[in-house]
């Protein structure tokens, strides 16, 4: 009987976040997110930019 309810409400849950993801407003903000990892002139955070001390 427990583990129904858990099931179900580990479901529910799935389902949520999975209806939360696919929100049209959050799409521009995760094609960003996976362009991290592509782009060259993105400065890590707490880096500053000083072109004339990089090799």
């Amino acid at each position: 009987m427990l583990s129904g309810i858990i099931t179900t409400l580990l479901l529910l849950l799935f389902i949520a976040l999975w209806a939360w993801a696919w929100q049209p407003r959050l799409r521009s903000g995760f094609e960003a997110t996976a362009r991290l990892a592509v782009e060259d002139d993105v400065i890590p955070a707490g880096e500053a930019r000083d072109e004339e001390t990089r090799p």
